[in-house]
C-alpha cells in the first residue's frame, strides 16, 4: 500500500512524505516506516495493516488506546475516528490523489515539555504531608502486596473464606504468572491446574505425559542413560512461561553442556564428542543394511560399502551421450528420472522396477512370438508364466509361432487332425517343459535377471530341476535416520554437488556427502560470513519414539488437559 504520511506538532507540519510498504510499523525504532522520535513511544509500538476489509492499527507490546482511553489490541481506522499512540493522535484521511491508497496524519497533542510539570508537582508530595512515617509506609505497602499478590491468589488453591470468589476471577493468577505460555499451550493458559496439580509443588513428569504420552526417551534402556540423565525431569530441559516460541533453548549450549565431554558423564557412551558443527564435530555415521542387520559406519574411518545385492553402474546410466531406450531411442537420463521426491519433499520415493526400469529392461522371454513379460518378483511366479506359455503353445500354437519358439516345424498338438493319444500329449508337454527350463535358465543366469541381480542356484537341487535364488535387495533409503534433513530446503543445489555418482561404476559405492561438503555452506552456532548459521537442533532431535518414556503409562483422561476432569482414575 502507498500512503501520504504527515506528522505535525503544534499545528505545524514537521514532515510530509509518501510511504510504500505491505505494512507500516509505528514506533521509536529508526527502521519503522512511521518513525515517532519521542521517548514516550515504544521501539515497536504497533503497525498499520490493510486487510481486505480496510485499514487496521494493531497495537504492539506497549499497547495502545483509542480516543475513549479503553485498552485495545487492534483498531479499525476510519476517517474522523482518531487513535491515540502515546503522545500522538493518528487519524486516517482520504487519499490526496489516485496515486495513494490513503493519507495518515499524526498530531503531537501532548508535547514533552508539558510532562515536566509532573516532576514539579511530585516533588511537593512527601510522606510527611500524608501523615506517614517511613516505617509505617513500609508496613502499609507490605500488607497491600501480601493481600493482593499472595492472600487473594492463594484463595484459589487453599481453603480460605474467599475461595469461591477467587475461583471465579483470574485476577490474582496474572501476578503469579512469570511469562506467556508457548503457542501450543495457550488454550489452557487460564487453567493453571492443568499442569500445576498441587499448589506450591513443581510440575511432575506424569502431568506432562497426560498430553505427551507418545513422547520417547533419548537413549535405549540398554544404553544405560541414567549416567547422563540421572535426576532429570521434563522441566529440567523444558521451561515454560519463557516465551511463545518453544519450551526449550535452541542454542548449542543446551546440547554442548553434555556432548562436549560425554565420557566424563557416562563412561559407556558410544557417540563422539561434539561442541560446534564448524569447528568440532565428528564425521557422519551412515546406516548400512546387511545380512546381519543395520550397521553403523563412520565416514573417513571405514570405507562405506553398500551391500545392496544389485548391479547398477551410475556412470553407464548418466553417460553424457545418453542411453538407448527401446521406446524413445537414445535419451539422456538425469537423477530426477529415477529419484522422485516424496509428498513432503524431504526424502525420495523408492525406485520401482515398473516405474523406472522396465521401459529399457523389459522382461520378455520370447520376443519373436509375443510381447508378454514375466512378472517382476518371485522366481517361482516367473517360471510358472514361462511354463504355462510354452505348454499352451505346444498344444494350440499355430505353425509360425511353433517354429519360432521351438525351432522345428510343427503346430500345436490339438490343432492336428484326430484325437491325440496320451503318449503324444505327454511328448508335447515334455517338449514345452524342456523349452521352459531352457528359457528360464537363460533369463535368470544370462540375459535378464542377471543384469541387475545376484542370482545363484540353491543347493540341494539337481541340474535337471534347478532352483534359483535371487539375493534380496537391500538398497538403503535412510542413510542417517536420526538426522533432520529436508531436500525441500535445498532446491538451489544440484544433485551432483552433494552426490558424486557420475563416475561410479559399482552399486556398492556410497555417494553420501561428507561433513566437509556440508561445511561448504553451513557454519557453526556463531554467525560467519558466507555460511548458514547452524546449531545442533537444526539437524538433530532429542526424543526417540522407539524408546517410550514409560511403556506402562496410560493417560487418566483424554479431557485432562482441558481441566474439566481433575482425576478420572
Amino acid at each position: 500500500m502507498k500512503v501520504l504520511l504527515t506528522i505535525r506538532a503544534g499545528g505545524r507540519v514537521q514532515s510530509k512524505k509518501p510511504v510504500s510498504a505491505d505494512w507500516l510499523r509505528v514506533g521509536r525504532n529508526a527502521s519503522c516506516e512511521i518513525h515517532l522520535p519521542d521517548p514516550r513511544v515504544a521501539l515497536e509500538q504497533g503497525m498499520v495493516t490493510r486487510p481486505d476489509e480496510g485499514f487496521m492499527y494493531v497495537a504492539g507490546e506497549a499497547g495502545a488506546s483509542d480516543i475513549s482511553r479503553k485498552g485495545v489490541r487492534q483498531v479499525r481506522l476510519a476517517p474522523g475516528e482518531p487513535v491515540d499512540i502515546g503522545p500522538y493522535r493518528m487519524e486516517l484521511l482520504p487519499p490526496p490523489s489516485a496515486d495513494y491508497d490513503a493519507a495518515i496524519q499524526l498530531d503531537l497533542v501532548r508535547p514533552l515539555e508539558a510532562a515536566s510539570d509532573l516532576a514539579t508537582r511530585s516533588s511537593q508530595l512527601t510522606l510527611g504531608s500524608l501523615g506517614l512515617t517511613k516505617r509505617g509506609a513500609a508496613w502499609l505497602w507490605a500488607l497491600i502486596v501480601l493481600g493482593l499478590f499472595v492472600a487473594l491468589p492463594s484463595g484459589r488453591v487453599l481453603d480460605l473464606p474467599w475461595r469461591d470468589a477467587a475461583k471465579v476471577s483470574t485476577f490474582g493468577d496474572r501476578f503469579w504468572n512469570p511469562g506467556p505460555l508457548m503457542l501450543a499451550h495457550q488454550p489452557i493458559a487460564q487453567d493453571c491446574g492443568a499442569c500445576h496439580e498441587t499448589a506450591f509443588e513443581r510440575v511432575k513428569d506424569r502431568t506432562c505425559l497426560e498430553c505427551h504420552a507418545r513422547i520417547g526417551k533419548h537413549l535405549a534402556p540398554h544404553a544405560q542413560p541414567a549416567g547422563l540423565f540421572e535426576g532429570a525431569r521434563c522441566a529440567s530441559c523444558h521451561r515454560e512461561h519463557k516465551g511463545v516460541k518453544a519450551t526449550h533453548r535452541d542454542d548449542d549450549g543446551f546440547c554442548v553442556a553434555c556432548h562436549r565431554d560425554l565420557r566424563s558423564r557416562s563412561a559407556g557412551a558410544a557417540a563422539l564428542d561434539a561442541s560446534d558443527f564448524a569447528r568440532d564435530h565428528p564425521a557422519f555415521r551412515l546406516s548400512l543394511p546387511g545380512e546381519a542387520g543395520v550397521r553403523r559406519v563412520r565416514m573417513g574411518v571405514d570405507a562405506p560399502v553398500e551391500a545392496s545385492n544389485l548391479t547398477f553402474p551410475h556412470d553407464v546410466h548418466l553417460a553424457p551421450e545418453g542411453v538407448r531406450s527401446p521406446v524413445q531411442g537414445r535419451m539422456k537420463l538425469e537423477c530426477r528420472g529415477c529419484h522422485q521426491p516424496d509428498a513432503a519433499r524431504q526424502g525420495f520415493l523408492p525406485v520401482s522396477m515398473a516405474k523406472h526400469c522396465q521401459e529399457c529392461h523389459a522382461l520378455q522371454f520370447e520376443p519373436a512370438v509375443t510381447a508378454r513379460e514375466v512378472p517382476h518378483g518371485k522366481v517361482s511366479d516367473a517360471l510358472v508364466v514361462i511354463e504355462e506359455f510354452y505348454a499352451n503353445l505346444a498344444l494350440q500354437g499355430v505353425p509360425d509361432s511353433f517354429r519360432k519358439a521351438f525351432g522345428v516345424p510343427g503346430e500345436g498338438l490339438l490343432r492336428r487332425v484326430g484325437e491325440p493319444t496320451p503318449s503324444e500329449r505327454e511328448s508335447a508337454l515334455k517338449l514345452a517343459q524342456r523349452k521352459a527350463r531352457q528359457v528360464g535358465e537363460e533369463m535368470l543366469e544370462v540375459r535378464v535377471c542377471k543384469t541387475c541381480h545376484a542370482v545363484t542356484r540353491a543347493p540341494g537341487h539337481s541340474p535337471a530341476t534347478p532352483e534359483w535364488r535371487i539375493a534380496p535387495v537391500r538398497a538403503s533409503t535412510e542413510w542417517m535416520p536420526q538426522a533432520r534433513f529436508s531436500h525441500r530446503a535445498h532446491p538451489h543445489v544440484k544433485c551432483a554437488e552433494c552426490h558424486d555418482v557420475a563416475t561410479s561404476k559399482r552399486s556398492a559405492d556410497v555417494a553420501m556427502p561428507s561433513i566437509k561438503t556440508c561445511r561448504g555452506c553451513h557454519g557453526g552456532s556463531r554467525p560467519a560470513e558466507g555460511r548458514i548459521t547452524s546449531n545442533c537442533l537444526l539437524c538433530h532431535g532429542f526424543h526417540d519414539t522407539r524408546y517410550p518414556w514409560d511403556p506402562l503409562f496410560t493417560p487418566r483422561s483424554p479431557q485432562r488437559a482441558s481441566g474439566r476432569v481433575a482425576d478420572a482414575r
